[in-house]
């Protein structure tokens, strides 16, 4: 409800000051509890959108038209909170329990070898943590110090920090788009103005960032250069350096997410951005791709100062990360390069089974080239994502909407595809695609070429 009335305002529909509706009015005219719209009435006045007076009711505060995109409506976030299960899976990008999981293993005897302080708060990350992230960028071409690095809950919970330590309400942020879409719910929930630029087989459009930083002053610029989320593409090291001298035209901060850099098919990627500018840019990376989605362990790299200019503000938070995931971690670090090697093999090999099962169910269906990761970005004939995302929920299959990595209505015809499962699962789900899109089609009340099986 919150963010039905979000997009209203950014839409121009409902202006500053207009008053919204009792809370008693809403909730009979929409047929919920007053509580619902009393908890939305409050979200939307913790994140200043809507200003609260006793006898005068609530209204739209001033100021407050920030556009948001379709990124507000990510129908995956809410169906991993609150939606059945699905038979297969195939919306996330993660990998699976399997054996490399099991053997993962810590105990508290491990924690306080790691350099744990003897109360167990340690806002900063394990001492010996620290150390381990750090060699391991400096081996990457990215000279790194322990006191250059904060561990975070995941990539994700690096990305908060960043959010709730650089960004207000009306800042601009650039992304290029589609993006992570995680990304793009932090910011807009932060209140910024999210604005877009466009990609090509390279990368972001430079020409297009050098506009974007040109109409006005961003906060912050965030990129997925390695293996980017959704595509799967790896920017060119020529375009790194392109925007890398637009960045310091314009002194804007950057954020460089490496959370799927140790997935590159190749085993290799052009430098770090980080590495070619590493006073400008602020990295930040995950275990979870390499590891397992339940290991909520990531990290930041930047100067000193930044380093404890968050941990004072994650200590705010919530005096950091847990110190046995972060053990475990570390117990898994003398095996890590080998477990990637395997991760890297495997995903590849997963990748080229639901690219032959799509092609050969869905011939009309254009598949984007994959450089590393665990998803297909999928281009449909026609834009009807959201319809595609339904029926293959009613098929027992979840894959996502190329919408929520985007802004506005761009990438409606687009989907993705994450090949995380076992090969017959993978083949299996082709098949129920299939099935869903003949759906689509039919109720569309189209036609489409299929492959003669």
């Amino acid at each position: 409800m919150a963010e039905a009335i979000v997009d209203l305002v950014a839409q121009g529909l409902l202006d500053e000051g207009t008053r919204l509706p009792t809370e008693r009015a809403l909730a009979q005219q929409i047929g919920v509890s007053r509580g619902t719209v009393v908890a939305a009435y409050a979200d939307l006045a913790d994140r200043g959108l809507v200003v609260r007076r006793q006898g005068s009711g609530t209204s739209v505060a001033a100021g407050r038209r920030t556009p948001v995109g379709r990124h507000l409506r990510n129908d995956g976030f809410t169906r991993q909170v609150s939606g059945p299960a699905v038979a297969i899976d195939l919306s996330l990008a993660a990998p699976v329990y399997d054996d490399v999981v099991a053997r993962l293993q810590a105990n508290t005897a491990d924690v306080m070898a790691a350099g744990a302080a003897p109360h167990g708060y340690t806002p900063l990350g394990l001492p010996a943590l620290r150390h381990a992230i750090a060699g391991r960028l400096s081996a990457q071409g990215v000279p790194t110090t322990a006191a250059q690095v904060l561990v975070t809950p995941g990539a994700q919970g690096a990305l908060q920090l960043i959010t709730a330590a650089y960004l207000r309400a009306g800042d601009r942020v650039i992304v290029d788009t589609p993006t992570y879409p995680g990304a793009l719910e932090l910011f807009s929930r932060a209140g910024a103005q999210v604005d877009g630029i466009p990609r090509d087989h390279a990368g972001p459009r430079p020409g297009h960032f050098e506009r974007a930083l040109a109409d006005g002053e961003a906060a912050l610029a965030m990129f997925v250069p390695t293996c980017h989320n959704p595509t799967g593409t790896t920017m060119s090291e020529r375009r790194r350096h392109e925007l890398l001298a637009a960045i310091r035209d314009h002194e804007v901060l950057m954020v460089e997410d490496l959370t799927m850099a140790d997935l590159s098919f190749s085993g290799e990627a052009p430098p770090h951005m980080v590495a070619l500018a590493p006073d400008r840019i602020i990295a930040i990376g995950s275990f979870s791709k390499v590891l397992w989605g339940g290991l909520r362990v990531g990290w930041i790299r930047a100067d000193p100062a930044t380093i404890l200019r968050l941990g004072r503000l994650r200590t705010a938070q919530d005096m950091g990360s847990g110190l046995l995931d972060q053990a475990a971690v570390l117990a898994a670090l003398p095996q890590l390069d080998e477990i990637i090697v395997g991760r890297r093999r495997l995903a590849q090999e997963r990748e080229a089974v639901l690219r032959a099962a799509l092609t050969e169910q869905l011939p009309e269906w254009e598949i984007g080239r994959c450089d590393g990761g665990y998803g297909l970005w999928i281009k449909l004939p026609q834009a009807n994502a959201a319809q595609v995302v339904n029926a293959a929920l009613q098929h027992g299959v979840a894959i996502a909407g190329g919408g929520v990595g985007s802004l506005d209505d761009q990438h409606l015809d687009h989907v993705r595809v994450c090949f995380t499962l076992a090969p017959e699962i993978l083949v299996e789900a082709a098949s129920r695609l299939r099935a869903a899109w003949q759906q689509v089609c039919a109720d569309d009340g189209t036609t489409t070429i299929l492959a003669a099986v």
